[in-house]
């Protein structure tokens, strides 16, 4: 099967949609697939700096050199849209093409003759949008409308969907009343550098506490600085993020008298992010209670805490609960409660076998969400194994 991954993200890269995409094509590659990586040039990276290893070899690149005419914003991706469209009618031995971006797969859909095209939902994009508008003004319903009508189209006319959790499954069909075939295909891990970054040996000081990922508000990672407050002899680590986001949330730490006890890290290399992770004694994942946070989400940071065996303290939301069980595999918290936040981390620097229970419980759970595990899921929809029962 030779499958066509086309996105506007600049593969490799290292922001969380080219990393997740990287990842899933070269695990795509391991389980036998040709595949033609379709996007904007870059020299930003090269795929070692993600992976940590070679790119599989049935990996090819393609890296489109887009021209930009003076009338197109330095933001606005419909260049590429068109020149991806113009190569996918040249190509003549795709057998999927394998599309997240809403309105790239709108233009794809347009082509005579395309191949069967499987759609990577994040999320149900007009409840988002509602969500961040509670009080739209003319311009901003007119908006909403016309994305109602991309997304459910592309929903209709997709030939599968792949969905992060199956309550985007639920919304979606409820949102538009498609019956377009859908599974669930979470993110995943890679566990053999998980493996290698494992630490044998706790080094000494006070207790880690660590947050690694953006720093979106709908993250709720304000709430890591509330709690702190409420946390005595622990030190917490914030990785990730734009400058502008690390200023506020630092002067949220001024405030409480906790900027001494809080470290902020900024980018870190994708390369990096489990040696970070190792470093920690427990591992956070506060979330909203909105629709991304709570019933989208698909956190590339959770498997990446679960397969080095962390302790985690997490947001009791429905996208967390597919996964992880409280009290079993991580101490889950009602959104938004900072005392709970706190006090489900003060229990867990008390009890270090509790600790060491939830984390390889969490480890031994990991290994489900590898991403040749994901890419097999993705080969379902694809036509080229059955699904499963």
């Amino acid at each position: 099967m030779h499958i066509y991954y086309v996105d506007p993200h600049p593969v490799p890269g290292d922001c969380p949609e080219a990393m997740q995409i990287l990842q899933t094509v070269d695990a795509l590659a391991a389980l036998g697939c040709d595949i033609s990586l379709l996007t904007p040039a870059t020299t930003a990276l090269d795929a070692a700096a993600i992976l940590g290893r070679p790119l599989h070899a049935r990996v090819r690149l393609w890296p489109l050199n887009v021209p930009r005419a003076w009338w197109w914003t330095a933001r606005s991706s419909q260049p590429f849209y068109r020149a991806a469209c113009a190569h996918m009618r040249k190509v003549r031995d795709c057998d999927v093409l394998l599309v997240r971006n809403l309105k790239l797969a709108e233009h794809l859909l347009r082509l005579p003759h395309r191949p069967r095209l499987v759609f990577e939902t994040h999320e149900v994009f007009a409840r988002t949008f509602a969500e961040q508008h509670p009080k739209p003004g003319v311009r901003t319903r007119f908006k909403l409308a016309r994305l109602r009508a991309r997304e459910g189209a592309v929903y209709r006319q997709a030939d599968a969907l792949a969905a992060l959790t199956e309550w985007l499954i639920t919304d979606l069909r409820e949102e538009y009343g498609v019956a377009t075939p859908a599974a669930v295909v979470p993110d995943g891990v890679d566990l053999q550098f998980a493996e290698a970054a494992l630490l044998r040996e706790r080094p000494d000081g006070p207790a880690r506490l660590l947050y690694l990922g953006s720093l979106h508000p709908w993250k709720g990672v304000s709430s890591l600085i509330s709690a702190l407050a409420r946390i005595p002899d622990a030190y917490l680590q914030i990785a990730g993020g734009p400058v502008e986001r690390i200023a506020e949330l630092q002067a949220q730490a001024r405030t409480l008298e906790v900027a001494s006890r809080v470290e902020f890290l900024g980018h870190v290399m994708p390369v990096n992010r489990f040696k970070v992770i190792a470093q920690a004694d427990i591992c956070l994942l506060p979330l909203s209670d909105t629709s991304i946070g709570s019933r989208y989400t698909s956190p590339l940071k959770l498997f990446e805490y679960m397969a080095l065996g962390k302790p985690i303290v997490s947001a009791d939301v429905p996208a967390i609960r597919s996964v992880l069980t409280s009290g079993v595999s991580a101490l889950l918290v009602p959104p938004g409660d900072v005392d709970a936040l706190a006090a489900a981390v003060r229990k867990l620097m008390g009890q270090p076998a509790m600790a060491a229970q939830l984390g390889g419980q969490a480890r031994q759970l990991a290994q489900q969400y590898s991403w040749q595990a994901r890419a097999a899921k993705l080969l379902q929809l694809a036509g080229d194994r059955p699904c499963a029962e």
